[in-house]
């Protein structure tokens, strides 16, 4: 289970990074969340786990941070048709710049369902994980679940209703703020991804491409480099800014020509340790065959810190295709 190992060897580290925001629940509406459906019965919400930690829980300062985040993002002319992203998932003090240069693009464009793939971090297991929850809650308010898109999800080989997986995982957790913030009302299909091979990565892609239409945006939830001891991996000790630039910029050159294949090799001899690497493979093949991608922005923890001895790389990339 190399890749649920890769992505727990960092998982200390990567808490120690994130949870740096500012810690009140609203719905879009201005009401408190009730966790009630129609006619008062009892809907299964899958609560925030990392509110407070990763970004603020507070909704007027989570609002004010998205915005202000997503104001700074540099503007972009985009050429075709939007299609997907791979976004970092990090506390929004490290990454949420980067995250935003990707988010800021999504607005207007129409979506109205977002399809999000993200590691595992805490729980093992094989496969695509799927919520049985209804309802997803941020202290920006509840997205709806697009239950009839996971149940037929739920058929397919590879992927099983896990709750436990979605529970307390914070890569999938922290893209959905951004979501709410651009897209407005939207359906959500959560997808936490445990150990793949990259074999594998076409035939959990395949159930999604029926999914993929002209209102479904489809994300990868990745970090890239854990560079340090404390992540278990230190290929270089010197010039480590710039080689570890060269490592990433290598591995999301292959994202950003579709070579699926290609990308996995890289990380399989390399050993990058980028954890959301089976999501960012599962994209890659569910992308159409003329996607094309454009790195939008790429930050490291260590431009922000100064301690090049132990951080993490973050990239933002906008696939987009002309049909």
């Amino acid at each position: 289970m190399r890749g649920i190992l890769r992505c727990a060897a960092g998982a200390a580290g990567a808490l120690v990074l994130a949870c740096v925001a500012c810690c009140g629940r609203q719905t879009a509406a201005g009401r408190e969340p009730s966790g009630e459906g129609v006619a008062g019965m009892k809907t299964k919400v899958r609560q925030p786990a990392v509110a407070g930690q990763f970004y603020p829980g507070n909704a007027a300062a989570l609002r004010k941070e998205i915005r202000g985040l997503l104001d700074a993002a540099p503007g972009r002319r985009v050429e075709g048709r939007i299609a997907g992203l791979i976004s970092p998932h990090a506390g929004y003090a490290y990454s949420g710049a980067t995250a935003a240069s990707g988010y800021a693009l999504l607005a207007g464009k129409g979506f109205r369902r977002a399809v999000v793939l993200a590691p595992s971090h805490r729980v093992g297991f094989r496969g695509a994980a799927l919520t049985d929850a209804a309802v997803y809650r941020t202290p920006l308010g509840d997205v709806p679940v697009d239950r009839a898109a996971c149940d037929e999800l739920a058929k397919s080989p590879g992927y099983a209703v896990l709750p436990r997986a979605h529970e307390g995982e914070h890569s999938l957790e922290v893209q959905v703020p951004f979501l709410q913030e651009t897209l407005g009302e939207f359906r959500l299909v959560p997808v936490v991804v445990g150990d793949v091979a990259p074999a594998d990565c076409a035939a959990l892609a395949a159930p999604l491409k029926t999914l993929l239409d002209a209102e479904t945006v489809i994300i990868a939830s990745s970090d890239f480099t854990h560079y340090g001891a404390n992540f278990g991996y230190l290929p270089f000790t010197g010039e480590v800014k710039e080689k570890l630039k060269k490592l990433d910029l290598d591995a999301a050159g292959f994202a950003r020509r579709g070579d699926a294949a290609g990308f996995a090799d890289y990380v399989a001899r390399t050993g990058a340790t980028i954890c959301g690497h089976a999501p960012i493979g599962i994209l890659l093949e569910a992308l159409p065959a003329d996607a094309a991608g454009t790195l939008l922005q790429y930050t490291t923890s260590g431009e922000l810190t100064g301690d090049w001895s132990h951080c993490v790389s973050y990239v933002s990339m906008l696939f987009t295709t002309q049909n």
